[in-house]
């Protein structure tokens, strides 16, 4: 019989989608906030000589960082199950915290436990899984609860050529492959993860996507109905373009102060060619700078959009395309119906473009070449129409393949 509750694990890591915690107090909270400011004006005025040395992502962070995109997931297959089971209770819970679920219910009463979406097999920088991989092992031996994944994905910061493990550490292997022994049933949102899985277990590993790829419509949010504008007819109104960087971890933080100049001549080049402008996404905190670094360079961005998941999505759907560092930028992006081009940092970025069969638009942040950009992006400002046919029909079919997942789980005696 399908579930009573339902607990949706994911990478959520604060704020209202995550269990309650205690905030911090407002001094506390004042002192984030002066320290945001006063880094924010150094590196603003550093960058006026090119100077981009300490620029640190961990000047910017504090109690209220939260990552957008995984907010975006958990409601997204929210959302999602709901159509399913409307009246099923939806508990949210962060990796590394089942141990903080309450201990054994009756039978009768066991919550099913779905491992959503996301990057779940993080590949550490000496190749090895994170150690709430073999804990959540244990809580699944323990407590002995119905469990499946839901999207779930492989990330490994800083592969310069895209190319995925095609094995796990042995010991690694070991734990996974009990993991999955323990699961009902098995999606993934990318190829690299469904090769790295599958000769750990008998069950089909489903190729399916992440659960935000189809969050405007889980979510009620209509795409605007205009005509997909283009540089020939845009009339007196300029083109939109989003932009989000990545600035959120020590490697993207690398790779930013490496590439920010070369983004920048990019974008002036764009703005001065088209007379495009430009909207910035924050999705998490610590991004909340770059607008400002921005601008400092001559960058026309006429609007900041750093909201809510929501307002984040609507946003996307007004541009005429997007540049995105952060996965989950592009995925909301697409979602929307959006091109939009990556500068990608991770092998789950290659994973998703392929899937969504767009490999074109994923550009390398390791080896980033300007030129590349700034000719895809006038590619697909001249002619949007065949992109967003192509992410149309993709979406739609992953929809429905997603679907029919997760209703034959819920739904399951």
């Amino acid at each position: 019989m399908p579930a009573s509750s339902i607990i949706l694990y994911g990478a959520i890591l604060y704020g209202a989608e995550a269990k309650p915690r205690q905030r911090l107090p407002l001094a506390e909270r004042l002192r984030y906030a002066a320290r945001r400011k006063f880094h924010s004006y150094h590196d603003v005025a550093r960058f006026r000589q090119g100077d981009l040395s300490r620029l640190d992502f961990r000047n910017y962070e504090g109690w209220d960082a939260i990552n957008l995109g995984d907010v975006a997931i958990s409601q997204a297959t929210a959302a999602l199950i709901k159509r399913a089971l409307p009246e099923t209770g939806i508990e949210p819970l962060n990796w590394g915290e089942l141990n903080r679920h309450p201990a054994k219910e009756s039978h009768r009463h066991k919550p099913l436990l779905i491992f959503n979406g996301s990057g779940y097999f993080f590949l550490n920088p000496n190749g090895r899984l994170s150690p709430r991989i073999k804990d959540d092992l244990d809580y699944l031996i323990q407590q002995a609860i119905p469990v499946f994944f839901f999207g779930v994905g492989l990330n490994q910061p800083g592969q310069k050529d895209f190319v995925p493990p095609d094995r796990f550490h042995p010991e690694d292997a070991e734990i996974v492959a009990r993991l999955l022994d323990y699961a009902q049933a098995v999606s993934v949102r990318d190829a690299a993860t469904q090769a790295i899985l599958s000769p750990l277990t008998s069950k089909p590993i489903q190729l399916l996507s992440d659960p935000a790829l189809h969050f405007h419509q889980a979510m009620g949010i209509e795409a605007p109905a205009n005509a997909p504008r283009t540089l020939h007819n845009s009339a007196n109104t300029p083109l939109l373009i989003g932009l989000n960087f990545s600035f959120h971890g020590a490697n993207s933080t690398a790779l930013l102060k490496k590439n920010l100049e070369g983004y920048c001549s990019v974008l002036l080049k764009l703005q001065k060619d088209t007379g495009t402008e430009f909207c910035y996404f924050v999705h998490y905190k610590t991004e909340e700078v770059l607008p400002r670094l921005l601008a400092q360079r001559g960058i026309q961005v006429k609007k900041v959009c750093a909201g809510d998941t929501v307002a984040l999505a609507r946003g996307y759907g007004e541009l005429d395309l997007h540049i995105g560092g952060m996965l989950h930028s592009c995925i909301l992006a697409t979602s929307a119906g959006t091109p939009c081009i990556a500068l990608a940092y991770d092998i789950k970025h290659q994973g998703f473009f392929d899937l969504m069969d767009m490999p074109e638009n994923c550009l390398s942040a390791a080896n980033f070449n300007p030129d590349m950009l700034y000719a895809r992006a006038m590619d697909l400002l001249a002619n949007p129409a065949p992109m967003r046919a192509r992410i149309a029909v993709r979406r739609k079919a992953l929809e429905t393949e997603t679907l029919g997942f997760l209703r034959s789980q819920l739904l399951a005696p």
